[in-house]
């Protein structure tokens, strides 16, 4: 049956069993008919969890396939069993569910166990076969939580410590009288829930009623927190009454949320103190130092450990650590200077008895000076008003009215800090001031506890007191650049401006400067004094190569508001950027020496502003000006022409150079140029005229020696024609033409009229011209010359044309500039 877990069958029955279940089963069944749980329509998920003793589980059951009937039948088995596997509860339902349908199951099930619960439901009759989607049971375990179980542990759990008034353990093992009391409070939660609350304490002795609350805390599921309470107040021996409650949500189980106890107040053993001093006192003399042996017994039955404390006349004289075993007595020296006034001791540390006589004191009576007030009844304060930081100087009037001369200073407290001015030796009957200066740190009213001081005298009357001085606010330093400018003619200016706050007058040390490439260079430093106000300059620093600048401001003897003592600000970045070069070749090109002759140049602004004013200076190689001309400023991306005129120097080769002198920069070129050694005008294109009159010349006189030798020789002849030693001198036109050398291109000028050869006088080529006047009447005829293997190419740099073999493609020399370009970078 289902829902016997417990039942044990040997294997041989459960086969039995089962097959005679199957042979029992309907056919639709076997078939795959029959009655399935959806999987998805069930609500309860493995391990969930409820707060309540029971669940309604929800699924459908649905049915699939044909039945000979027309419906299925069968029942529902729900049990519910422990984690261990032991069965709480066994019950089922039956179920008739017609072909292709579904209905909704819903299974109330109660009495659930507070932990874990493993409910099982499945199907029995005409059921189907199990797929992804349907089953014919399932298991799900639920999980139904422990109610909220919050208590306070048992009083043995309760701890109790005895410390002191700042919670320190003070080592008892029990309490003490005089001891206070710290309490360790275990608060448990057995629940699943979180408890968040506090503790009320209350604590009851024969003089003492203490009521306190401890913080909110929080004590999560199954778990423990210790809650310290410490006292405020001193408990005597006797009894406590202690009283422990929860305050927050409670459970059902209140006994437990509140604890009642008594604990009792033990007497301890303590130390018995007995301090004593002694001194000679038949022997004081004002000023001279006086011996005191200070007695410190213990007669109680444990040791003791404290500080011994004295002082004279208020001030401290000894302050050192004292350890005493029982029944024994220790002794400590102290030395004064002798003066009427009272030493107190005091001995304290760990507690003593009662009966102990811890504190002792000792008047001394001898004759000193006496001081007492000559003006004011309090010091005065100078140098006001004050800001915090400053210093206040105090005077106070005194006099001397005792029998002997002895000195006085002024002491003052403040905060903690107490400072002693120079003291001042006064004679009987004199007068005299004593000064003080005090820092001031509390804005507001500060309050200064002064005394009149003295090593040997006393004093008469009232010579303490307190005066207030009003502190204001530190006064504020500020300081910047408000603005850094760049421009052509004065380079870097800067105009700063440091702000002191309302109050009064203050010195400062100002630092100007500018930093480039992380190295910083000071160019103005100065002391000032500033009024409180805006106070404003400006320093010109300029052409100077600078990254930003720099702005320092040091307090001179006080200290400022502000934190910072630096002000930097960038050089605006934005320049002139000029250029300079020159511009094609001289006019005339290749100029002779002592010819006037231009050469011109380029000026160019290619930077972000406008550029200053220059001058330009044109000079030879051995350094002789040419020529100079002023410039004016140039626009960013503006550019202009200067053009030099002036004498031509001396040399086949002239270097110019031109330096252009702009603020405080500037900027150099040079450029070679080829000169005209030779003049070569009209008249001296080479026609040999003296080579054919001296040809002539020479012939006629060789025939003259050849007929003066032997006239008896010369046979006589037919006469002919003479032909004179001279010839008539060729006249030609004043008309001048120019013509092109063949091979370099250069311009040549001759008559119109002149025939003949031609020698040009940069290439040194000789070529023929023929008279341009004479009328060639015959139409020409157009011959196709053969190629002389020759290509034309032009100069990139002043555009002269040069003639090369065509198959050349090294490096080629221009005869005008000198450029050295490759023949195949030229223009054909």
């Amino acid at each position: 049956m289902a829902g016997d877990s417990d039942t044990v069958f040997p294997k041989f029955s459960v086969l039995v069993v089962l097959a005679i279940l199957l042979v029992n089963l309907p056919t639709v069944a076997a078939g795959g008919n029959g009655v399935l749980i959806s999987n998805s329509t069930i609500n309860l998920t493995d391990f969930q969890a409820t707060n309540d003793s029971y669940f309604v589980v929800e699924f459908d059951i649905d049915s699939f396939g044909q039945s000979s009937t027309g419906y299925y039948e069968g029942s529902i088995y729900y049990e519910m069993q422990s984690l261990d596997g032991l069965l709480l509860s066994n019950q089922s339902i039956d179920f008739n569910l017609s072909e292709s349908s579904n209905q909704q199951i819903s299974i109330n099930i109660t009495g659930l166990n507070i932990g874990y619960t493993v409910i099982i439901v499945g199907l029995t009759g005409d059921v189907g076969v199990t797929s992804q989607t349907h089953s014919i049971d399932f298991e799900r375990t639920i999980h139904r939580l422990n109610p909220l179980n919050i208590s306070i542990a048992p009083t043995s759990s309760i701890l109790f410590d005895s410390v002191d008034a700042s919670n320190v353990p003070t080592g008892n093992n029990t309490i003490s009288d005089g001891d206070y009391l710290q309490i360790q409070i275990p608060i448990i939660n057995n629940g699943d829930f979180n408890w968040t609350g506090s503790l009320n304490i209350t604590l009851v002795s024969s003089d003492t009623l203490e009521e306190g609350t401890s913080q909110q805390f929080q004590v999560n599921n199954f778990q423990t927190v210790i809650i310290n309470y410490n006292s405020t107040n001193q408990f005597f021996e006797g009894d406590i009454v202690v009283m422990i409650e929860l305050d927050g949500e409670v459970d059902s189980y209140v006994e437990d949320n509140y604890r009642n106890f008594t604990i009792y107040v033990q007497p301890p053993p303590l130390p018995i103190i007995e301090l004593d001093m002694f001194f000679d006192e038949a022997n004081l003399v004002a000023g001279e130092m006086l011996e005191i042996e200070t007695i410190v017994y213990n007669n109680g039955t444990v040791s003791f450990a404290g500080v011994l404390q004295c002082n004279f006349n208020g001030e401290s004289i000894n302050d050192s650590f004292v350890a005493i075993e029982p029944q024994t007595n220790r002794s400590i020296n102290l030395s004064v200077v002798t003066k009427p006034g009272v030493i107190i001791c005091d001995l304290s540390g760990q507690r003593i008895d009662a009966s102990s006589n811890n504190i002792s004191s000792i008047q001394i009576n001898v004759e000193s000076a006496i001081f007492e007030l000559a003006g004011s009844l309090s010091p005065s304060a100078l140098g006001g008003p004050w800001h915090a930081g400053d210093e206040v100087e105090l005077s106070l009037l005194i006099r001397n009215s005792g029998e002997i001369a002895g000195n006085a200073s002024l002491k003052i407290e403040s905060n903690g800090i107490t400072i002693k001015g120079q003291p001042v030796i006064l004679q009987p009957g004199e007068a005299g001031e004593v000064t003080l200066t005090m820092p001031l740190n509390q804005v507001g009213q500060q309050s200064l506890n002064w005394s009149l001081y003295s090593t040997d005298g006393d004093t008469l009357g009232d010579l303490f007191g307190s005066i207030f001085i009003p502190v204001a606010q530190r006064q504020t330093l500020e300081f910047t650049f408000t603005e850094v400018a760049w421009n052509t003619d004065d380079g870097i200016e800067a105009s700063w401006s440091v702000n002191l706050s309302n109050g009064i007058e203050r010195g400062v040390n100002i630092k100007i400067g500018y930093s480039y490439l992380s190295e910083e260079t000071t160019m103005f430093d100065v002391d000032m004094i500033l009024e409180p106000g805006n106070t404003v300059g400006q320093i010109n620093m300029g052409q100077i190569p600078a990254d930003f600048v720099i702005i320092r401001v040091q307090e001179a003897n006080w200290t400022a508001q502000s934190s910072f003592s630096s002000y930097t600000k960038s050089v605006p970045d934005h320049r002139p950027s000029y250029e300079i070069e020159f511009i094609g070749q001289s006019n005339p090109n290749r100029p002779s020496y002592g010819q006037q002759s231009t050469v011109s140049v380029t000026l160019s602004n290619n930077g972000d502003i406008p550029g200053p004013n220059g001058n330009l200076i044109l000079y030879s190689q051995s350094g002789k000006i040419l020529d100079q001309k002023p410039t004016n400023s140039l626009d960013s991306g503006e550019s202009t022409s200067v053009t030099f005129s002036f004498s031509w120097p001396d040399g086949s080769e002239v270097t110019l150079n031109c330096k252009w002198d702009y603020g405080d920069d500037s900027k150099s070129i040079d450029r070679q140029f080829v000169s005209s050694v030779i003049e070569q005008d009209s008249e001296e294109a080479s026609i040999p005229w003296g080579g054919i009159l001296g040809g002539l010349a020479v012939g006629a006189v060789v025939i003259l020696l050849i007929r003066l030798r032997d006239p008896t020789k010369v046979k006589p002849q037919a006469k002919q024609p003479t032909i004179s030693g001279t010839e008539k001198p060729i006249q030609l036109s004043s008309i001048k033409i120019e013509i092109s050398c063949p091979e370099c291109s250069r311009q040549l000028r001759i008559p119109e009229d002149y025939s003949g050869n031609v020698k040009c006088p940069d290439c040194s080529s000789s070529f023929e011209v023929e008279d341009s006047t004479k009328e060639i009447e015959q139409e020409e005829e157009i011959i196709e010359s053969p190629s002389d293997g020759k290509v034309e190419i032009s100069c990139p740099d002043c555009s002269q044309s040069l003639r090369i073999p065509s198959s050349y493609e090294g490096s080629v020399r221009c005869p005008s500039c000198k450029t050295i370009f490759k023949s195949s970078d030229s223009e054909v």
